[in-house]
């Protein structure tokens, strides 16, 4: 049996990750000998369960597994491949098998985007403001298609034609949530969708901290938009440190409960930026890709824009100014501000103020 085919069944079975299969090849003198393994060794190697899964592999679906990975055209790249992601074979438990649909560049500069669940109309703003802006950049944005942020740093970069890559907390045959279905479908059609879970697999709770290492270890920083004290972004963010990865995060008001986490990660050392050139600054993204953007600006302004510009002449406003001076929601108010900054109209400056 090919290596593959052995990993892909590996990946059926619980608690085998890297180090196990390392393990597990030791003795058999390679992977595509670890099926023909004596029980006695396997037990040595494996828990209870998991060694009598492994013995008695024939029993596991994986022929069907392999059947629905053809029909569905998933690209399955295991730990021992080639095109394995670099950045991510680096991290301590590397996945032993990706399932990969769309496409998936080796030389993609990825940066991860996440935050909470149930975010404030600021952290939906800024989400959607640092998502189209980086992506304009040329910049992967690598998120995890949850709701809230996630979600709208995943839709922001696909309105400006940015490539995005979700990964999931669960098999592909279990979209998760359910009301991004059409989401995925998008993000697959212009970038990737990645899960290291069998196509069956339910999205558990314990599945998302293992995606959540994922989103980092594939990312050459990560940026935090908007986290409680128990969020799970905090979780991506301690995984990035561990895995040698930069956090940015945005300050938050200290009376904001979806806040909380980011303030505390600034505690803690990480970045604390104010917009997105502070992210460029520090990944040392070179003037010729600058120069990208430009080509994107060029594009006529909207009737609520100009009215943006018209009262922006000679002056430097702060963005509650703005929202009193134009009637405008703060969530309106701001994607239109991001769009003027993508066609080079309008400047952000430092604590959330705008001039022309």
């Amino acid at each position: 049996m090919d290596k593959k085919t052995v990993l892909i069944i590996l990946n059926l079975i619980n608690n085998i990750g890297y180090s196990k299969l390392q393990q597990l090849k030791n003795q058999s003198g390679g992977t595509e000998n670890i099926l023909s393994l004596p029980p006695e060794i396997i037990k040595n190697i494996l828990p209870e369960t998991t060694a009598y899964k492994l013995t008695n592999w024939k029993t596991l679906p994986w022929e069907k597994e392999l059947e629905e990975i053809e029909k569905k055209k998933i690209n399955i790249i295991t730990i021992e491949d080639e095109n394995y992601p670099y950045l991510l074979k680096q991290i301590p438990s590397p996945p032993i098998v990706l399932y990969v649909q769309g496409r998936l560049s080796p030389d993609d500069l990825c940066l991860g985007i996440v935050g909470t669940r149930m975010p404030s109309i600021y952290g939906i703003s800024m989400a959607e403001k640092f998502s189209s802006e980086l992506a304009c950049y040329g910049i992967c944005i690598i998120s995890g298609m949850a709701r809230g942020i996630d979600s709208f740093a995943h839709k922001a970069c696909l309105k400006v034609k940015g490539k995005t890559i979700a990964v999931i907390g669960a098999g592909f045959n279990n979209i998760y949530p359910a009301e991004n279905i059409k989401l995925f479908e998008e993000i697959v059609n212009t970038g990737a969708a990645i899960s290291e879970f069998s196509l069956n697999t339910f999205p558990y709770k314990t599945n998302f901290p293992r995606r959540n290492r994922i989103i980092s270890g594939l990312s050459k920083a990560v940026l935090i938009i908007e986290a409680g004290i128990k969020s799970g972004a905090l979780i991506t963010a301690h995984m990035a440190v561990e895995q040698n990865r930069d956090v940015f995060v945005l300050p938050s008001d200290a009376n904001r409960l979806t806040g909380k986490g980011n303030n505390q990660l600034i505690k803690e050392g990480a970045f604390l930026v104010e917009n997105v050139q502070d992210i460029i600054e520090n990944l040392g993204i070179e003037k010729e890709q600058k120069s990208v953007i430009k080509e994107k600006k060029h594009i006529n302004l909207t009737e609520e824009e100009k009215t943006i510009t018209d009262i922006l002449k000679g002056k430097c406003l702060h963005f509650e100014e703005l929202i009193l001076l134009t009637g405008m929601s703060a969530q309106n108010l701001m994607q239109i501000l991001t769009s003027l900054e993508l066609k080079g109209a309008v400047t952000s400056k430092s604590n959330n103020f705008f001039e022309l």
